[in-house]
This record gives structure tokens, C-alpha cells and sequence, in this order.
């Protein structure tokens, strides 16, 4: 794909949360393509090490960082994101008429003050679909055609 065109790449969140996602072989709902990655998201951090004589997750780890026994440096969130150039994906929209091809994102925020962990899914079409003409709705209103039959 030219340069130029991926860096003008408009992303738009991914709300509709029955519409489906076709990622290679795999069909998932936006909803559950979420709870996918955030369960997977939050079981990784859940690993547990041996750390010394105890047992620590990675969460607890990178929560705070301990520079020397009395300066510790507490974090604020974790962020994780695909690749900028997308993920090759298809999107089947409620109410719309196909599959429309297209490059997805996920963006994960985990805020430990908060104890939460946000999933956000992205997708940008290959192809803009066509810009439709602020003059079609009134040509296909009634008044305007009464006003052709009558000319």
C-alpha cells in the first residue's frame, strides 16, 4: 500500500458490538473479539513467577517500580497496541449490504488506580465507501418529484 495512504489512514471505533469481524479463518462478534482480548490480556498479566521466596504477578511487578529500597516510582497505566499499519480483517456491519475488507487495531488500557482494564477495537476500510450527495435525499423526496413531473 503507497506511504502516503497508510498515513492518512482514519481508524473509527468499532461500537457496534453485534457486528462481525472475519480475522483469517476465525468469526467473531465485536463484543466477544473484546472479552477475548481483555481475558487474554488480563491471564497474561496473571502469570505468576517466582520471584525470591515468593509468588508476585507481572501486574504487580510493573505497578511500581522499585528504584532502591526507599524510592519506589508508582505507574499509572499500561497501554498496548497492534501494529500501526492494522491487522488484514473483513467487517460484516449490522444493516449493511456485505463484508467490507478493511484493517483493524486494538488498544488496551490498563489503569491500576482505577483496577480496570479498557479494550478498544478500531477497523479502516481498504475502500472509503461512496460519499453520498447531500442533494440525494431531496431527490428522492416527494416534493422534488412533483416538481419533475410538472416541468
Amino acid at each position: 500500500m503507497d506511504e502516503k495512504v497508510e498515513i492518512n489512514r482514519s481508524y473509527e471505533t468499532l461500537d457496534g458490538d453485534d457486528d462481525v469481524l472475519l480475522l483469517g479463518q476465525a468469526t467473531f462478534t465485536v463484543l466477544k473479539l473484546k472479552n477475548t482480548v481483555y481475558t487474554k490480556f488480563n491471564d497474561i498479566l496473571q502469570i505468576t513467577v517466582e520471584a525470591k521466596s515468593s509468588r508476585d504477578s507481572i501486574d504487580r511487578w510493573i505497578e511500581k517500580l522499585r528504584i532502591s529500597e526507599e524510592t519506589i516510582i508508582y505507574g499509572g497505566n499500561i497501554n498496548w497496541n497492534t501494529p500501526q499499519e492494522g491487522i488484514d480483517c473483513q467487517i460484516l456491519k449490522i444493516g449493511s449490504k456485505g463484508w467490507q475488507k478493511g484493517k483493524l487495531q486494538i488498544e488496551i488500557n490498563k489503569k491500576f488506580k482505577a483496577g480496570r482494564t479498557q479494550v478498544c477495537i478500531k477497523f479502516c476500510p481498504d475502500e472509503l465507501p461512496e460519499q453520498k450527495s447531500p442533494l440525494d435525499d431531496i431527490r428522492q423526496s416527494e416534493e422534488y418529484k412533483k416538481l419533475l413531473e410538472n416541468n
